[in-house]
């Protein structure tokens, strides 16, 4: 077989490996489905006879529509996620007319399953709620959020094992950036998302996941209506039947799933901790322990040091930091899918071998350039492996932080700051009950609000102008104010610079959402620092190698503590 050459990570095959019955070492077999950008055939590798799913992807309908983005998406989501109940992406091949995504085959969907079987047992449906959960926790983790999450994307191999699927319409989790795209199926979609409100993205997938557990138990939909107006009304309303033949557990955790506010919503770790959910909850699928910064391992170290072509020294050096990088990400993941690895092995459950399924051996003609980037792409390198190399799982559980607080401000640097503004609040809380908390508050994002929207707007400018800070005013066009005039672009001199004979800025940007009627929430972002006591008319961007004290997010927080006490004190 010819050489291929690698070119955005897709393998180009020449035309002599390409034919009807083939495409490079796989043997196609019969057509699976088809869709609107090509097939979907089974076939199986040459060597190994192992069976795989080959998506066709014509290239000429792509560009023609307006859906490049999305598979585009759904291949480098693929490519990063590595977990047991997602469906994994082995390998992309371009031919002339087609791009080829080469997928984990699993022959089952849950919906079948559902329609042949109606309602499941509790035990039965658990097994499957569990490894979902598990599954989206792990992309929360890696700031990705499905939003189509339903029963036809949920496959299921020969062992009854969940593959999540469909990965088209997921959108990456951006720090302090909400998602705003009305997506995914109304029956399963949450009401912010049918009513076009802008939400962070984890809680979505809660309400879809509360809604398939409803399915697989009850055997139907809780919010179902041949008229969408209905339907749509029922799911902002909450209007459903709770079947008396439901356990109290199994009540309780669909109950507080499916809730209208997304804000009032039991998160990922909530659902962890729920003694419904941990009933014989199998070991490869429980929370582990963090990484300890105080113990590297040394053969994940030297795997990094070949990898990337850094020195170990070095390596050891960026471990010990205390603000996040790109090693001690590496680091993490490494050591993750060496953890769930050995508790995969070890696992008690009959049905954990086709996780550590191996995918088709490569050719030495196709692996020549496998270890020989050392550019910005080897993370997605590493994650994805060896293309042809044993998938391994990473699984890891973050227990310190709530999972709203862990999508919006990633990084283990910040966890102080979470510790003491949560001690804060506890605290205050205690002063005003005169009781004491059994149960530590919830966090919420940004600074409720409660009045008219002007007023609040005029309250937050006077607060801006009192902390001294810069601005601009909204100006009216044709006697209306401009679309976007609930954001407030800003900027703040940092005091601290000031002293040292630096003029440096932080850029902060302020928008005001309602969440609910006379019930409004200002949230705060940092758009990053410039330095205007260099050259240049318009200052430069702050370099992370130059300006380490500008690299955590201390110096935007004593703003923002600024802002709330200019606020609170008017």
């Amino acid at each position: 077989m010819e050489n291929s050459t690698v070119r955005n990570g897709a393998r180009i095959l020449p035309p002599e490996a390409i034919s009807k019955r083939h495409i490079g070492p796989y043997v196609m077999k019969e057509t699976l489905g088809e869709g609107s950008f090509g097939k979907v055939k089974l076939a199986t590798h040459y060597k190994t006879h192992q069976k795989v799913a080959l998506k066709f992807i014509s290239r000429q309908l792509l560009k023609k529509s307006d859906m490049y983005m999305r598979v585009e998406r759904e291949i480098s989501y693929l490519k990063l996620l590595r977990h047991p109940h997602i469906i994994k992406l082995y390998d992309v091949i371009t031919t002339p007319t087609d791009i080829v995504m080469v997928i984990e085959y699993a022959g089952g969907e849950l919906f079948d399953y559902i329609v042949e079987n109606k309602r499941m047992t509790e035990d039965e449906g658990r097994r499957f709620f569990q490894q979902i959960i598990c599954a989206i926790e792990y992309c929360h983790r890696h700031k990705i959020v499905h939003r189509d999450l339903k029963p036809e994307n949920l496959l299921l191999d020969d062992k009854l094992n969940v593959k999540i699927a469909d990965f088209g319409l997921s959108n990456i989790m951006t720090d302090g950036n909400f998602l705003k795209t009305s997506c995914g199926s109304p029956n399963y979609a949450a009401p912010e998302v049918i009513n076009g409100k802008l939400y962070a993205g984890p809680e979505v997938d809660v309400w879809s996941c509360g809604i398939v557990l409803y399915v697989m138990l009850v055997g139907r939909l809780p919010f179902d209506d041949e008229f969408i107006p209905n339907l749509f009304k029922k799911v902002n309303n909450c209007i459903y039947v709770m079947p008396d033949f439901l356990s109290p557990g199994a009540q309780s955790l669909i109950r507080r799933m499916i809730v209208a506010d997304p804000m009032q919503r039991i998160t990922i770790q909530e659902i962890r901790q729920d003694p419904w959910f941990n009933i014989n909850l199998p070991d490869y699928l429980r929370p582990m322990e963090g990484f300890q910064d105080s113990y590297a391992d040394p053969l994940i170290v030297s795997k990094l040091g070949d990898a990337m072509g850094y020195p170990e020294d070095y390596i050891y050096e960026s471990l010990r930091s205390e603000s996040n990088n790109e090693l001690k990400e590496a680091y993490e993941l490494l050591h993750e899918n060496q953890i769930i690895q050995e508790k995969s092995y070890f696992s008690k459950s009959k049905r954990v071998d086709s996780f550590l399924s191996v995918s088709p051996p490569a050719f030495t003609e196709y692996a020549d350039d496998l270890n020989s980037s050392k550019e910005p792409e080897y993370l997605e390198s590493m994650i994805e492996g060896s293309r042809w190399s044993q998938s391994e799982p990473p699984a890891h559980q973050e227990q310190t932080v709530e999972s709203n607080i862990r999508v919006l401000v990633p990084g283990e640097n910040n966890q102080l700051v979470m510790k003491t503004l949560s001690d804060a609040n506890n605290e205050a809380a205690l002063l005003q009950t005169g009781k004491k908390k059994s149960k530590r508050n919830r966090w919420h994002f940004g600074v409720r609000c409660r009045g008219d929207a002007p007023e609040i707007l005029l309250a937050v400018y006077r607060a801006l102008q009192r902390a001294g800070a810069q601005f601009t005013v909204p100006v009216q066009h044709n006697g209306k104010y401009k679309s976007d005039m609930y954001t407030i672009k800003s900027i703040w001199e940092i005091p601290h610079c000031r002293k040292e004979g630096r003029k440096v800025y932080a850029y902060v940007e302020l928008q005001l959402y309602e969440v609910m009627p006379d019930c409004y929430m200002l949230d705060v972002k940092s758009n990053g620092y410039k330095d205007f006591s260099r050259p240049g008319d318009y200052g430069t961007a702050v370099p992370d190698h130059e300006e380490d004290d500008l690299k955590s997010s201390f110096p935007f927080l004593d703003l923002c503590a600024t802002l709330v006490c200019k606020l609170f004190s008017a």
